[in-house]
């Protein structure tokens, strides 16, 4: 198999500690150990029962640190950059998309809780997370935004003004009363806690769009129904479902009202990792295609001798720099942009916060950090470090990278086929899988449709108007 680092190149994005590279080694050896072996095996398991839960999967990677790999290094995490985590998603995308997402979406749920700088629940669930996870015991999170008639809407203020919502927290003495239902949840039937958005009110549902942390096993919150998926199958898309379910008010996260802000963040740092998800599978596609046409015999030579194969390839191989460079670029953009100015050049690594760690896990402590006051604080403080014009300048380019990595790389698989033909049958089997997969990336995390008008309204819009 081809390596990745031969075959494509870093260049400036690479950090000078070299952890960027660590991590990809090891993403490599994950994949090479874990992933490779077994995606068929799953795909197929999938398609017979979607409810398979590829658990061990999970467990291994928690020997490599892999669900803490975004958590700061003062809550004992590994420390990684928005650009780290797109590097490694690819990586393990190369094996199988499905498997690797269901990290990539226990990732979403991490930064809704990491960006807004939720610190009750940094030293509730995070510490949680990162302590099981030592003892090889994977606490999973996710993500809820979509529900039955909202998809995209629901993720672009200006849509969410006329979006038929069916979910709403209604306000009670202590927390929160959730009631409605969200749909193709990533990891939803799996995770043990998920962050739920929804408005408090039908009539302003910008104003009051909120998010919760709701743990599994909540009363009146299930998730029962997992969809047959077409790609992607190894990590679930399920349906949740609410029903007077109490959250209290040390789950909201931020403040009623600011949700709408942090999506924007959180969007603007998960669409660069969601387009180096789509590269990653049209990697692996482009590397099994290009074993094959080395090795497989046409006539008195090899098919890769034949020059419309090599046109086709060379196709392939500057479709998939190019959506590199992208996702690298918006990567890079929000870690530089709006991470270091929220976090600060040493990312909250500051030992002065390890000290203090356990005087933060306190009874009194926990009550202050959960309380409205100090959330509000803090979501003064967030919207005060990050620049309005970089968050809007690093969502446009990571929604840029989002729709035009996937599209090219459904663009590398079709040519991939193409070139395989009827007798490459191994190989067109994990390419058609490839295909199957890569069309979800052209879709979820709103659609492309959705993610170019979000690259017209926050950065060509502006440079018209000046």
């Amino acid at each position: 198999m081809t390596a990745p680092s031969q075959t494509f190149g870093f260049g400036r994005y690479l950090d000078r500690n070299g952890r960027t590279e660590r991590l990809l080694r090891k993403a490599r050896e994950f994949r090479s150990r874990f992933i490779d072996p077994v995606a068929h095996e799953i795909d197929r398991e999938m398609l017979h029962d979607p409810r398979y839960n590829a658990h061990d999967i999970l467990v291994r990677g928690c020997e490599y640190g892999l669900m803490s790999m975004p958590v700061p290094s003062f809550l004992g995490g590994g420390d990684a950059s928005i650009l780290d985590c797109a590097v490694v998603l690819e990586e393990l995308c190369a094996g199988c998309a499905g498997i690797a997402n269901l990290f990539g979406a226990h990732y979403l749920g991490l930064s809704c809780v990491l960006l807004g700088l939720s610190f009750n629940q940094f030293d509730t669930v995070i510490r949680e997370m990162v302590e099981k996870e030592k003892r090889g015991e994977p606490v999973v999170f996710a993500a809820a935004v979509t529900e039955p008639m909202a998809g995209t809407d629901v993720e672009d203020e200006d849509f969410l003004r006329t979006a038929r919502l069916m979910t709403f927290a209604e306000k009670v003495s202590g927390g929160y009363l959730l009631n409605g239902s969200k749909v193709f949840i990533s990891n939803g039937s799996i995770a043990k806690y998920t962050v739920v958005s929804c408005a408090a009110e039908r009539s302003r549902p910008v104003q009051t769009w909120s998010s919760f942390l709701v743990a599994a096993g909540t009363k009146g919150f299930s998730a029962d129904k997992v969809e047959l998926k077409m790609g992607m199958r190894a990590c679930h898309a399920a349906v949740l479902a609410f029903e007077d379910c109490f959250v209290p008010d040390s789950c909201e996260m931020g403040i009623a009202g600011s949700s709408t802000y942090l999506t924007e963040v959180v969007l603007a740092a998960s669409r660069a990792p969601v387009a180096a998800i789509a590269t990653g599978i049209a990697r692996g596609a482009y590397e099994r295609t290009l074993d094959y046409c080395r090795n497989r015999r046409c006539g008195s030579g090899r098919l890769l001798d034949r020059q419309w194969v090599q046109l086709a390839l060379a196709d392939m191989f500057a479709m998939l720099q190019t959506a590199r460079d992208t996702y690298l670029h918006a990567g890079y953009l929000f870690d530089t942009g709006v991470m270091e100015p929220l976090m600060g050049n040493r990312r909250l690594s500051d030992p002065v916060l390890e000290l203090f760690a356990p005087l933060r896990r306190t009874a009194p402590a926990l009550k202050v950090t959960a309380s409205r006051a100090f959330r509000k604080s803090v979501s003064d403080f967030v919207r005060l470090k990050i620049d309005d014009g970089m968050k809007d300048r690093s969502l446009a380019f990571s929604s840029m990278a989002k729709f035009s990595c996937s599209d090219l790389a459904v663009r590398v698989c079709l040519k991939a086929l193409e070139i395989l033909g009827p007798a490459g049958a191994e190989e067109r089997n994990f390419v058609e899988k490839s295909l199957r997969d890569v069309k979800l990336a052209q879709i979820y995390e709103g659609t492309n449709q959705l993610n170019r008008h979000v690259l017209y309204k926050k950065h060509i819009k502006g440079g018209i108007r000046d």
